[in-house]
């Protein structure tokens, strides 16, 4: 029987250095970004509308085609533990205790969201037809550093991370947060606490030097080039994001990261 565990977190934050390292468990599944939790939602709507077509029970069909999902959809994944990545999950634990698990288990990785939109226009600066500066030029919005950022944050960073204030504070012991820089120290440590989390004995095989990427997304579908690259080993590399982003646009994120960095 297999065991259903979530990976979520802040864009940028080594959800796929994660999950890369983590899948060198042979018991362990973890997804490239997951549609299970859109398919819920587009089952759900798509069983209202029909209810007022057909005549069927909805109360008693809707759970159980809700509950048939995941197992359908990962019935040809032959291992015991399958982690579906989405940034939603957070905000969605309650619909994981009625359909899946009553005890959810859901990892969510971390990052200051400066850090994230500077390694977000690291990739904008070395990918000429990255989606930012496509919407951008399509909403008439001058391409700057500001304007990226707040674009950035407004239509794809802003979500996730409003997912995890939801998680914590409403769920808060079903969630485990995984700070990206104490992952780049201490791997080792991180994963025993995962482990511990996740109430499993600790697999001692893990390597932290040629990572193999096995979390990879087809990047040119999120219109960005090396989105989801990973670097074989282990290294903090990022930019000062006051250098980067200028005091104001800092602070402004800083103060928007509390929501979330009081609650870990």
């Amino acid at each position: 029987m297999k065991t259903y565990y979530f990976l979520s977190g802040i864009a940028r934050s080594g959800s796929t250095l994660l999950g890369s390292i983590l899948n060198q468990n042979p018991d362990f599944y973890v997804s490239p970004t997951s549609p299970l939790l859109d398919l819920y939602c587009l089952t759900e709507e798509s069983l209202h509308k029909l209810n007022n077509q057909y005549t069927f029970d909805l109360n008693a069909i809707s759970p159980n085609i809700h509950k048939s999902l995941h197992t359908s959809y990962y019935s040809n994944i032959d291992k015991q533990f399958i982690f579906d990545k989405h940034r939603g999950w957070p905000r969605n634990i309650n619909t994981i205790k009625q359909i899946i698990t009553p005890n959810p288990k859901v990892i969510c990785t971390y990052r200051p969201i400066a850090e994230n939109i500077v390694s977000f226009l690291k990739l904008v600066n070395n990918d000429p037809d990255n989606f930012v500066d496509r919407d951008l030029k399509k909403n008439y919005i001058p391409i700057n550093t500001k304007n990226r950022a707040m674009w950035i944050w407004n239509n794809y960073s802003s979500d996730p991370f409003y997912s995890m204030v939801h998680g914590l504070q409403h769920n808060r012991k079903h969630i485990h947060v995984v700070n990206y820089h104490d992952l780049i120290k201490d791997p080792q440590e991180q994963l025993g606490q995962i482990y511990n989390f996740l109430d499993l004995n600790f697999f001692n095989q893990h390597t932290f030097d040629n990572i193999n990427n096995t979390c990879a997304e087809n990047d040119s579908n999120w219109g960005m080039k090396d989105l989801h690259t990973l670097r074989p080993n282990l290294a903090k590399t990022s930019d000062d994001p006051i250098e980067i982003l200028g005091e104001e646009l800092f602070e402004h994120f800083y103060k928007i990261d509390l929501q979330l960095s009081t609650l870990i």
